[in-house]
């Protein structure tokens, strides 16, 4: 009869842990099956619609925002947590945003109560 007291629980379960042979295997494919394109400039008539949007916003309005991310354009939705005058940035849903990389905005709603 063999003695299991004398086994350690602790060490027993190692054998069951995950292992992950390739670390950042699968983030790097999730980066390569992204597409890229290339950022696209504006317009004078419709940088200037961005800066007057840009202007007249608050903190807690809803707004929709297309912008440059790394290397392809992508969509936000959601309330303004912070706009940053001196830095040039806004902050929605915790997603900071410099205004350069804006592609296109606009309101959908004001005035949502922050807490």
């Amino acid at each position: 009869m063999v003695n299991v007291s004398n086994h350690k629980v602790p060490d027993r379960a190692m054998q069951f842990a995950p292992f992950a042979a390739l670390k950042g295997y699968y983030e790097s494919v999730r980066k390569q099956e992204r597409i890229t394109q290339p950022k696209i400039e504006l317009g004078e008539e419709d940088a200037e619609a961005i800066s007057n949007t840009l202007n007249n916003l608050n903190v807690g309005a809803l707004v929709k925002i297309r912008y440059y991310d790394i290397d392809s354009y992508t969509t936000i939705e959601g309330a303004i947590c912070e706009v940053n005058l001196a830095y040039h940035r806004l902050k929605v849903n915790k997603t900071s945003i410099p205004f350069e990389d804006i592609y296109s905005i606009s309101i959908t709603g004001k005035n949502y109560i922050m807490i």
